[in-house]
């Protein structure tokens, strides 16, 4: 198990930098390219227009693949601290782990679905 959390500090760390990365690339993109007031646009704002939509659903995409993998670190880094004493009951590893999945599911959802391409799509159909 030791060999397994060897270098497992470097998830997080990649965690929070991809994700802000993610913001600030796509932020710079948007204002770069006119669609988006420089001064404090909204997150969603910047990344509801090609090409720093593409930019930010591939981005936040990784991100909630680091944050899976961040949540199955952290699972089996309690489960093993469960072996040699009673730091947590085993149900609520495992809730955190299925919440922190569905956090990450959420992640993707918001990535792939811009508020904005949603609703042009639905105007053109008909279906306002």
């Amino acid at each position: 198990m030791l060999c397994f959390l060897r270098g497992m500090a470097l998830i997080p760390f990649l965690l929070v930098t991809w994700s802000s990365a993610a913001f600030i690339i796509s932020y710079v993109v948007a204002v770069l390219s006119g669609h988006v007031n420089p001064f404090l646009p909204y997150i969603s704002d910047t990344g509801t227009t090609p090409p720093e939509s593409g930019i930010f659903g591939f981005m936040i995409n990784f991100s909630a693949f680091l944050s899976a993998a961040t949540m199955y670190t952290r699972y089996k880094i309690v489960e093993k601290q469960n072996q040699t004493s009673d730091f947590s009951t085993p149900v609520f590893n495992l809730v955190s782990l299925v919440l922190g999945l569905v956090g990450c599911i959420g992640l993707g959802i918001v990535a792939n679905f811009q508020s904005v391409t949603l609703r042009i799509s639905t105007e053109i159909n008909g279906d306002v």
